[in-house]
């Protein structure tokens, strides 16, 4: 639209200089022997000068003061006034003198200057030149004033329309920049509270086992029970190992595991059995499998599953005092289940830092968490096979 307004710039100050050419070369060809005795060839070329110097001004200084402006467009007004009094063929320079009163002054005033110019070119030369004058020399400048009228009112109309799209260009863009900000920032605050959540389940509960049995080691030791404490001290082994065997999964893009959930489980299991051992309070933990686990799952549900086990069997050893847990991971034909159940003192409705990301964690694959405590404490996941969504 710009490209456009500006074309049409061009093409008035082109039109203008064809058309004071052209009236040159009528006059010449009509009056070759007058050329010599009348001042056209100067009011010509002042013309010509004057607009051109008062075109490249404005084009340089970008919006000229409206006083000087005013008084280049009388200089134009009168030299064309003079060649007009001087040959009719001068008086076709009405059309760009409208646009140019139409574009730089008021509206009102541009009118008003606009019908003195057709009247200028309209009577001007029947009083000068009436041999040469004919109702059509009114008429034509008449419809050309009018034609120039109608040409500046869409140029006009194409102006606001070309600024009305800048403007909604320039709000889109402002617009697109701020979306863009805010999904980068919620972006790093998503993957934050997903590594939050990764740590928490692998590095930090590994730490955290390591932490209890090393205590347990230390009152072996001041007891005087040399073979619990080694026992103790290769359940510390065996649970360092893990933790760096999730660490280094976890610098990996925190991958799920190669092997199968079954296995991951059963991995699970055993090493919570054997810290709660190494810790003295021994917990009767069992895995049991239903459905076709042998399933292959889409990998988002499997490392949920994985990790809700850790979460909930760390939440039985730490808070519930349990004697006896059953894990049970089942797939069925459209959905995946793991139930754990103890028969410990019961949940106390509050679900703190690890059951809230574990929450999140299944809600992102499309699944739920459900737990309910009466005598001990159940807690199921349940998580629909047609969910392929990556969990945040």
């Amino acid at each position: 639209m710009t490209a456009l307004l500006r074309t049409l710039r061009i093409g008035l100050h082109l039109l203008f200089a064809f058309l004071l050419v052209l009236g040159l070369v009528l006059f010449l060809l009509a009056e070759p022997a007058a050329a010599t005795g009348t001042p056209v060839l100067p009011l010509t070329v002042g013309l010509a000068l004057v607009y051109v110097l008062g075109t490249v001004w404005e084009h340089s200084v970008g919006t000229p003061p409206r006083g000087v402006v005013w008084w280049w467009l009388a200089a134009v007004t009168l030299l064309w006034h003079a060649l007009v009094a001087v040959s009719i063929t001068f008086v076709w320079l009405l059309f760009p003198l409208v646009l140019l009163f139409l574009h730089l002054l008021p509206r009102t005033l541009g009118v008003v200057a606009a019908v003195a110019a057709w009247a200028i070119a309209a009577f001007v030369p029947a009083q000068l030149h009436p041999g040469e004058w004919t109702p059509a020399s009114a008429v034509g400048p008449f419809i050309g004033t009018v034609l120039a009228v109608a040409i500046y009112w869409t140029y006009l109309a194409l102006h606001r329309e070309a600024a009305h799209h800048r403007r909604v260009a320039d709000d889109l863009r402002a617009t697109q920049e701020e979306l863009a900000a805010s999904e980068h920032q919620a972006g790093r605050l998503e993957e934050r509270e997903r590594l939050s959540r990764e740590i928490h389940d692998t590095v930090a509960q590994g730490l955290s086992s390591i932490v209890l049995v090393s205590r347990a080691v230390r009152g072996s030791l001041e007891r005087g029970d040399v073979d619990a404490a080694l026992h103790q001290v290769r359940t510390i082994e065996d649970q360092a190992a893990d933790s760096l065997a999730e660490a280094r999964r976890f610098v990996r893009d925190l991958a799920t595991p190669g092997e199968p959930v079954p296995v991951a489980l059963r991995h699970i299991v055993e090493r919570t059995r054997a810290r709660q051992e190494a810790l003295g309070e021994p917990l009767d933990l069992t895995l049991q499998l239903a459905g076709d686990t042998d399933r292959e799952l889409p990998e988002p549900v499997s490392r949920v599953v994985i990790r809700a086990a850790g979460e909930l069997l760390a939440n039985v050893v730490k808070h519930a005092a349990a004697g006896r847990a059953v894990v049970t991971y089942g797939v069925w034909d459209s959905e995946v289940t793991l139930d754990v159940l103890d028969d410990g003192r019961g949940f106390p409705g509050t679900r703190g830092y690890g059951l809230r990301g574990l929450a999140a964690r299944v809600a992102s694959v499309g699944g739920e968490l459900v737990i309910e405590s009466d005598g001990g404490t159940a807690a199921t996941v349940r998580i629909p096979l047609t969910s392929a969504k990556e969990p945040s």
